[in-house]
């Protein structure tokens, strides 16, 4: 959905550009179509048919001819020719093995893949965030610049009048441009979050994206839920990703030594001789792994595995320090704003109210008023940043505890 505008606030633009609306739904909704997550889930789909389909056997089966003549002696000398088939078998369960490996594989990308979609789902949704919170302070900035211009315009009146110094004027003109560089620091951080959030989307948009619709909605996740489940965030898709892997290649490395152990060949062989006559017989042979073992292959394949789990328990590690940290963010970032909206802007909403009725009743200034809404710009860009950080901590919280609850 496109539409063209006017640049917001003091952006001066040559000309139109066209916005891509964006609401936080759809935004989740393509992250869960992006690149490395397509990839990743087309990965798994193939290794599992690999995995449904893999043979009974381990080995072809080997069809050989030989064709001739024979030369000597001169009263038997004719065509001669043989046609062989033979079947190898793995006494050691190779092809057995082999399935173990494949589904093992299969079951590794299954977490990869769950962990892409994490992974991608929360880059979205914290590029989302601030990409509405740049909006927000863009027009914060915008109207806290207006403010310093009309309390410039004060200052110049009453400089003329005599109650005001050329010193006032130019800490006011100070101020006009302290407001001027927040707004173009605004800008360029509107300008960044859009960047930001193409990128994560993985696609080159038609415009620049501008968020739309209402702020996401994430209730409290269940105490009781998040305390079991706080303990068991080994779960967490990428420490699970971990651990299937190195499960994963140990299977490998049991396949890599079935493959090289004790295997049987059989088969039917089928000749004719000179004198037309016809011979068929069994044939038997078997494989004695006495030097070519697979230590070689064996030894790299459980070497990975042995690092890899290592790397898992590292993983499990990280998991339970996330989400304890992300269950202390969620207190900590619902206290601050409920501190500040509850607390600051009332009272900076309220400081400005009597400073306007003071004004009406000629006990204030315009000056007292102005610096009143200082105070209140300076209270909503904080509760702006502290509301996105509340629900960018709600967000990550419910993530992990539904990715660690639905592995379980």
């Amino acid at each position: 959905m496109f539409r063209v505008s006017v640049c917001v606030a003091s952006m001066v633009c040559a000309t139109a550009r066209a916005q891509v609306l964006l609401p936080f739904d759809l935004a989740i909704e393509r992250a869960r179509g992006a690149p490395t997550v397509t990839g990743a889930a087309q990965a798994a789909e193939a290794m599992h048919r690999a995995h449904e389909h893999s043979a009974v056997l381990d080995a072809n089966p080997l069809v050989s001819v030989a064709a001739g003549a024979r030369t000597t002696p001169v009263n038997e000398r004719g065509f001669e020719g043989s046609l062989a088939v033979t079947q190898s078998f793995g006494v050691e369960g190779s092809a057995s093995a082999r399935r173990d490996a494949l589904g093992g594989e299969a079951g590794w990308l299954d977490a990869e893949l769950d962990a892409e979609r994490l992974t991608r789902t929360l880059a979205v949704a914290r590029a989302w965030l601030v990409l509405r919170e740049a909006e927000q302070q863009l027009v914060g900035a915008s109207a806290e610049l207006e403010n310093e211009r009309q309390f410039l315009g004060l200052v110049g009146l009453l400089l003329e009048s005599g109650e005001l110094t050329t010193a006032d004027r130019s800490a006011a003109e100070v101020r006009m441009v302290d407001a001027r560089v927040r707004e173009l620091t605004a800008e360029g951080a509107l300008v960044d979050a859009q960047a930001a959030m193409a990128a994560e989307l993985g696609a080159a948009p038609q415009g620049h994206y501008v968020t739309e619709g209402p702020l996401p909605h994430v209730a409290d996740p269940d105490q009781h839920e998040v305390a079991r489940l706080a303990s068991a965030s080994t779960e967490l898709p990428a420490a699970r990703a971990r651990r299937l892997m190195a499960r994963s290649e140990l299977l490998r490395a049991r396949e890599e030594r079935a493959m090289r152990g004790v295997r049987f060949t059989v088969g039917v062989e089928v000749r004719r001789d000179a004198l037309s006559a016809l011979v068929a017989q069994g044939t038997f042979s078997s494989t004695l792994p006495f030097f070519a073992v697979g230590d070689r292959e064996f030894s790299a394949r459980f070497a990975a595995s042995r690092r890899l789990e290592g790397e898992a328990t590292d993983e499990q590690t990280r998991a339970r320090a996330l989400m304890a940290v992300a269950i202390h963010e969620v207190g900590h970032t619902k206290e601050l704003f409920e501190a500040l909206s509850a607390r600051l802007v009332p009272a900076t909403e309220q400081a400005v109210a009597l400073r306007e009725r003071q004004l009406q009743a000629g006990e204030a200034t315009m000056l007292d008023v102005l610096d009143a809404r200082r105070q209140r710009f300076e209270a909503q860009r904080r509760v702006i940043h502290a509301t996105s950080e509340k629900l960018w901590a709600l967000i990550r919280l419910a993530t992990f505890v539904h990715a660690a609850g639905s592995n379980e």
